[in-house]
């Protein structure tokens, strides 16, 4: 008995060392402080003065002292908290490490998504003040977003009051040649002012002035930083040199610094990896009266004070203006979106998904900790009753329990922060090449910041339930209770029960969304395209402008080419078009007129319009639904003739014959004005999500040349070989030509659903990852039951129950856990399910095949989470259990 009551001393002294320190020196104070009374009893019946200013000068000393000693003595609880927390994890490495590698994975997906949003979302634009920056387009009930005109923006840009600055842009690319070998610039022709209005200088020379847009002057070029040093060398006096841009002599007015940005949309987009090389001024030719033609983007920057309604009312009113001056009969509205809007479009939506998804997989790794604690604390009740019977307050118990939480957490967001550094970089290589500011996404420190927050916020989370639930313990009761016999309480049970329920439902709810995702893309992927992909190389070319100005020049040049690639060894068929399918060639309309035909009232006659060589739908493999392909007679001076797709054909024909219909494009038509349709090839989407195949027609290239075409080469066997060939043949037609985005059709076709492939494989990971915890979390509720529960089930058989029904019973409760878990998260997920609307392709948010699915996969996953423990039940031993009791 003695020895007992030595050790609970000795116990009760290393526990509460810290408060015996305390108590010690807060005596020594009281017995310094009366010291300090009498002398200064002394001290007053001979200096008053001088008193005063003692007890002043000691009362500052006590003060700073025992704000010391406070300091000093929290200090050290919390040392000794993390010293003992240390201590308690390091005896139990295994449980350790499994927390630590189950948060490590949640919180580095937490974090590497969260660089994503940092770097996409929250970062600011490169540009000053860039919350007043807009982005400007036209609107109306059939566009709801459609380009300026040109001389719409300049009038605009003259008359409005709203906008402290204003500019256009539209895409221009350009060869550089003269200067090594022949390349291509990727480019935008800009309006005066445009890095202006971003708040962005020239490191070298300066901006496009207005004299530059007038017709004429416009021969003038900045460069970037890139190109100025890799093809200039980085010439200090390359500012006022000509440089031979698309076969004219430009003069480079300036340099931009390193890593400007374009402001743009998707539309704009540059092939992955590239950036801007030039920027060329924008020249106003043509007549100011004929504004029919729109392919201009613009930004603006707002003036202090002004709101973004403020703004899109005038510029209505301008816009309606303007269509009085010029006899428009509809007039377009304006509409100005912000620009960080513009940039991050629908991609906002994805990044948030993402997050959510890993968040959820943070939830289910917490709930997964929490019962792990749970369980140890049930371990270590004997433990905390000895702690509390000798005088440990609740609070100081919960606060060492926090701590060694707190530690496992902070241990996790380590280990995760390393796997987000490697996860960045696949997550960056995987995203679609459109994706905006991609540049800007890596492991920051902010990142370390929300990393840091996060294992604070998750030691907190799955440690506070257990540190509460210990702290509870009743001591006479768990001292008197045998090791053997000592069982956890029923609150203890409920919560890990509702732990196990939740995790369960989490998974649900991912699986759901990964189910979605998934028939989404079968979907996406199943689609008739209406083309045949395999086998096809494509190419961009551009003739400069200049060069090839001469009647007929630019028609001559493309029919050499595709005559000669067409003889050309394992070469099945070759065309040229204005573009390819799935590039975001979109929005480029053609109003026409129909014979005999008058539109709807305040609408008009469009499609999309194209133009192509007499076997560019043979090359493509788009089929001929009636009537013929162009040929080589559908020359110039020959009758003028179009090819139109099946949905142009239902849209103003319907239930007719449309070959042989006219149509023309001039508001007062001759003769020689009307177009006749010769053909009707099938329908091709822009994009494969795209809800249906937009009207469109195609223009013979010979009869309607156009400098900027896109061969295509169907292969016979692997269509890379065919990529030096195509290269001598445009060398030998033009040495000073550049062939440019040379890919396979198969390449085109596996981008554009890239954007949904992306998803589906984040949130199917997530889900896999989320599902397995889940499982984990279930297996070890119930085999914790059955260890608990041992000595019950042992009674149970040697009363004569059998083993089968042992099974049945273990089964049922885990069973009971694993179904209302699952009917939690399907309810859930079916409101949830609506967010991923905008994503999904041709697939019900509520769709019944994805919602029996994941149900079904859950209980699958579940029977040999939950059989494994109930097997180790039905083989209690009979003879412990009696002489246990």
């Amino acid at each position: 008995m003695a020895v007992v009551l030595r050790f609970l001393r000795k116990l009760k002294f290393l526990l509460f060392r810290g408060q015996f320190h305390r108590e010690l020196e807060e005596e020594m104070i009281f017995h310094r402080e009366q010291v300090e009374k009498d002398l200064q009893r002394d001290v007053v019946s001979s200096d008053t003065a001088s008193t005063a200013a003692y007890r002043q000068f000691g009362n500052q000393t006590r003060l700073k002292e025992q704000c010391h000693e406070v300091v000093v003595f929290s200090f050290e609880s919390v040392v000794q908290d993390v010293r003992y927390a240390g201590r308690q994890l390091l005896a139990t490495p295994s449980f350790t490490l499994v927390i630590a590698l189950t948060l490590a994975l949640s919180i580095g997906a937490n974090s590497a998504i969260f660089s994503v949003i940092q770097g996409v979302l929250l970062k600011s634009l490169p540009y000053l003040q860039p919350q007043r920056l807009v982005s400007i387009f036209l609107t109306s009930g059939e566009f709801p977003k459609f380009p300026l005109n040109p001389f719409d923006f300049r009038d605009i840009r003259a008359r409005n009051h709203s906008f402290e600055s204003m500019a256009a842009f539209t895409r221009r690319d350009m060869q550089l040649s003269g200067a090594g070998e022949t390349a291509r610039l990727y480019g935008f022709g800009i309006t005066a002012q445009y890095f202006h209005v971003l708040g962005l200088k020239p490191e070298l020379g300066r901006e496009f002035d207005q004299r530059a847009e007038i017709a004429g002057n416009g021969l003038q070029v900045i460069v970037s930083d890139r190109l100025w040093r890799t093809r200039f060398a980085a010439a200090p006096d390359i500012v006022g040199r000509k440089i031979t841009l698309d076969s004219q002599p430009f003069t480079v007015i300036g340099v931009m610094p390193a890593g400007v940005e374009h402001p743009g949309n998707n539309y704009h987009s540059l092939p992955y990896g590239e950036g801007i090389d030039v920027w060329s001024a924008f020249s106003f030719a043509g007549n100011p009266s004929q504004r029919g033609s729109h392919y201009m983007d613009g930004i603006a920057r707002l003036k202090n004070g002004v709101t973004l309604s403020q703004a899109n009312a005038e510029m209505d009113a301008l816009m309606a203006q303007l269509a009085r001056e010029h006899g428009d009969r509809d007039p377009w509205r304006v509409l100005l979106i912000p620009l960080y809007q513009e940039i991050v479009g629908a991609n906002r939506r994805i990044l948030l998904v993402l997050l959510g998804a890993v968040a959820m997989v943070l939830l289910i790794a917490c709930a997964n900790a929490a019962n792990l604690l749970l369980a140890r604390a049930a371990r270590r009740q004997r433990e905390i009753a000895v702690r509390l019977a000798l005088g440990a307050p609740r609070r100081r118990l919960i606060r060492q329990l926090l701590t060694e939480s707190l530690l496992l957490s902070l241990l996790g967001g380590a280990l995760g922060i390393a796997m987000a550094l490697g996860g960045v970089k696949v997550l960056v290589s995987l995203l679609p090449a459109d994706f905006p500011r991609a540049h800007d996404i890596h492991v920051s420190l902010p990142v370390f910041a929300f990393t840091f927050l996060v294992s604070i916020a998750t030691g907190i989370l799955f440690g506070l339930a257990p540190a509460l639930q210990a702290s509870r313990t009743d001591p006479t009761q768990s001292l008197h209770e045998s090791g053997r016999s000592a069982t956890a309480s029923g609150r203890q049970h409920r919560l890990r029960n509702a732990l196990v329920i939740s995790e369960v439902s989490l998974a649900c709810i991912l699986l759901v969304g990964a189910g979605l995702m998934f028939r989404s893309l079968l979907n996406l992927i199943r689609i008739d395209p209406g083309f045949q992909q395999e086998h096809v190389l494509t190419a961009s070319l551009s003739l400069p402008r200049e060069k090839y100005k001469a009647e007929g020049a630019t028609a001559n040049f493309y029919d050499h080419l595709v005559t000669a690639l067409g003889s050309m060894p394992g070469v099945q068929s070759v065309g040229a078009g204005s573009d390819v399918p799935w590039t975001g060639y979109d929005e480029n309309l053609g109003g026409f007129s129909i014979e005999g035909k008058q539109p709807p009232p305040d609408q008009e006659f469009h499609a999309r319009y194209h133009m192509a060589t007499p076997d560019y739908f043979r090359a493509l493999g788009m089929a001929l639904l009636r009537g013929r392909f162009f040929t080589e007679a559908d020359k110039k001076d020959a009758p003028n003739v179009l090819i139109i797709n099946q949905a142009m054909a239902n849209l103003y024909w319907p239930h007719e014959d449309v070959v042989g219909k006219r149509l023309t494009f001039s508001d007062t038509p001759k003769d020689k004005d009307w177009v006749t349709v010769v053909g009707i090839v099938g329908n091709v989407k822009d994009q494969p999500n795209s809800p249906g195949a937009a009207p469109a027609f195609w223009w013979p290239e010979l009869q309607r040349p156009n400098p900027d075409m896109s061969l295509v080469l169907r292969a016979q066997g692997d269509p890379q070989a065919l990529v030096a060939t195509v290269r001598g043949e445009v060398a030998k037609l033009d040495p000073a030509l550049a062939v440019a985005d040379i890919r396979l059709m198969n390449q085109i076709a596996d981008t554009s659903v890239a954007t949904p492939k992306l998803v589906f494989l984040l949130v199917g990971l997530f889900a896999g990852l989320a599902i397995i915890l889940a499982m984990i979390g279930t297996y070890g509720v119930i085999s914790y039951s059955v260890t608990q529960r041992r000595a019950e089930f042992g009674l149970r058989i040697a009363l004569g129950a059998q083993r089968r029904d042992v099974l049945r019973l273990v089964l049922s409760q885990a069973a009971t856990l694993v179904l209302a878990g699952t009917f939690l998260g399907l309810v859930v997920a079916l409101t949830l399910s609506r967010v991923l609307r905008n994503l999904m392709y041709d697939v019900s948010a509520a769709d019944p095949l994805t919602f029996t699915s994941v149900g079904l996969i859950v209980i699958f996953v579940a029977i040999p989470a939950c059989y494994i423990p109930a097997r180790r039940a039905t083989q209690s031993d009979p003879m412990n259990a009696l002489r246990a009791d």
